[in-house]
């Protein structure tokens, strides 16, 4: 069989450049070539926020789902994907209430979040006050930092025990390793959350979510891949909180954002494929939540009439920061990523009806092949 054609959706910055467009756009072009598509999660979890608006107005925020899934593409969670099955759920019937039932594929060892996880994120982030992070209350950290220390089996492994069994390690996650992460939580916290710590009935909610999970998705390793003629990589966040930028530290995300996990994927299960790297950014920058930030502005130097529907101020990351941005930093970070991977790489252009950047859209340095003026695929320009 045929190698499907590999496209590598990646965010350039601190997230929100438009990857979800960028992958929509991907799906909906092989849709038209009459082709079969796969989109691959393979780093982070639900703390994705990739939004897409359809041609006829469907708007939705895709966080556990891939975002071809309007233009019909089936999903796959990565190995290095973390699952959450309350999250899983809720989008899932979302999506079917618009009238989509996606395929979804998974690999057999992905971890996954407990609300014990969620929880454990939103009470330590409330507690930091006016110190915090900018997380997003997903439970990303504390499930990567569970799995370090202590308790710890894949989510396949979660499922094939007894309910017995499934209840009581939960109780083991709520009672002994989620008491300990929150002896430095603030008191005043503690006691909002007490009751729903307390109660059995989150965790025989959290096993039905488990049970709707496993039933929705078929279990395989990465060769499912193979049986697609496209599969669009969709990376989550972006480079700047990629896990090895310590000067960000607090502020990152504990994952590989750029091109490191995709290549393992592709190395291994689709190793003579035509691969496109496609780097995303908007004109201008933009950054969640707390830490350093070097090229803010104020929002009225890009356009005070930005109004950005998916980045609603919330309690955990604020409200939205702008900034100008270093196209030198850019094509640096760009080829600091890619290294010596032999792919193609391609620059995909957003938000250009908002800030038209000349110094962004004469670039020479990298391949500018996407141009986007709006929030749906319908008004695209391809440059080369």
């Amino acid at each position: 069989k045929h190698m499907p054609n590999v496209k590598v959706v990646i965010g350039s910055n601190f997230g929100d450049e438009g990857k979800g467009l960028m992958t929509d756009y991907f799906c909906a072009e092989a849709s038209k070539r009459n082709e079969s598509c796969i989109v691959a999660l393979c780093n982070g979890g639900a703390q994705r926020g990739h939004t897409v608006v359809t041609p006829d107005g469907i708007r939705h925020v895709f966080h556990h789902f891939g975002s071809g899934t309007f233009a019909r593409a089936a999903t796959y969670f990565g190995e290095e994907y973390i699952l959450n099955p309350l999250a899983f759920r809720k989008e899932y019937e979302e999506l079917k209430a618009l009238g989509y039932s996606p395929r979804v594929y998974s690999h057999w060892n992905c971890r996954w979040s407990t609300p014990y996880d969620m929880i454990t994120n939103q009470i330590l982030e409330d507690s930091r006050g006016k110190n915090r992070y900018g997380s997003c209350g997903m439970g990303i950290w504390e499930t990567v930092l569970r799995y370090r220390n202590t308790i710890n089996p894949s989510f396949q492994q979660f499922y094939n025990m007894t309910k017995d069994e499934q209840v009581a390690l939960l109780k083991r996650i709520r009672d002994e390793y989620t008491s300990k992460r929150l002896l430095k939580a603030s008191p005043e916290v503690l006691q909002q959350w007490k009751d729903i710590l307390e109660s059995d009935n989150l965790i025989y909610n959290f096993i039905d979510d488990v049970q709707f999970l496993h039933s929705h998705v078929i279990f395989d390793y990465g060769r499912v891949l193979k049986q697609y003629d496209n599969v669009v990589f969709e990376n989550g966040q972006g480079l700047l909180l990629d896990q090895r930028h310590v000067q960000y530290y607090d502020n990152t995300t504990p994952s590989n954002t750029g091109i490191a996990n995709p290549h393992i994927i592709i190395e291994k299960y689709l190793p003579n494929a035509d691969v496109e790297v496609c780097y995303v950014t908007r004109t201008y920058m933009t950054k969640h939540g707390a830490g350093d930030f070097e090229c803010e502005c104020d929002k009225s130097e890009i356009n005070a009439h930005i109004e950005d529907k998916t980045n609603i101020t919330n309690p955990y990351q604020g409200t939205i920061r702008y900034g100008r941005l270093d196209v030198d930093g850019l094509v640096e970070r760009i080829k600091e990523d890619i290294g010596s991977i032999d792919y193609n790489v391609s620059l995909a252009v957003t938000h250009i009806n908002e800030f038209e950047n000349k110094e962004l859209l004469n670039l020479t340095e990298l391949n500018v092949k996407y141009l986007s003026y709006e929030e749906t695929r319908k008004l695209f320009e391809k440059t080369s």
